[in-house]
């Protein structure tokens, strides 16, 4: 279901959450520029963990912050999240901490967009460290200006694995 770039807002989100709960062949929710918050990230986390189908999620231009991310991220314990797509959703560091932690025990999710986000140089770290030693993720997208040395070796191994693929 892609639905990106429409104004569907949170309202609309608990709606459509409610037709996909239990929704068993859904694999693509495509939400980007809905006027998502943080309960429109709620509603997206009953989706995960109600839809045994669901591949990829792409919320982008979203504003659920830390709170959203980390409903989300409770939700991904289960789930079959291949791609997760958060950019430019405000998430800080206190929300890459808790996508790290999830991250570590999620062995589903292979690509990850955190581009656009605040979340600074330790929380990309956190992330990509968890990456790296999750052993199934293999591209982790983050800018440029959070890279340093132990970022970019991190990336060099997720970057290796891919190519292995």
């Amino acid at each position: 279901l892609y639905v990106s770039h429409n104004p569907i807002s949170d309202d609309g989100m608990a709606l459509i959450s409610e037709a996909l709960k239990h929704n068993t062949s859904l694999t693509l929710l495509g939400v980007e520029k809905c006027g998502l918050s943080v309960k429109g990230a709620i509603s997206i986390s009953e989706v995960i963990m109600g839809n045994s189908s669901l591949e990829k999620l792409w919320i982008g231009w979203s504003e659920i912050g830390d709170d959203g991310i980390s409903a989300i991220a409770g939700a991904l314990g289960n789930s079959k999240i291949s791609e997760l797509d958060v950019h430019e959703c405000g998430i800080t560091l206190t929300g890459a901490r808790v996508l790290a932690a999830a991250l570590s025990s999620n062995h589903t999710i292979r690509r990850l967009d955190l581009c656009d986000n605040p979340i600074t140089v330790e929380g990309v770290l956190l992330i990509v460290t968890a990456a790296v030693h999750n052993t199934v993720c293999h591209e982790v997208r983050i800018d440029d200006e959070y890279e340093n040395d132990e970022v970019k070796m991190m990336m060099n191994i997720l970057e290796e694995r891919r190519r292995r693929r």
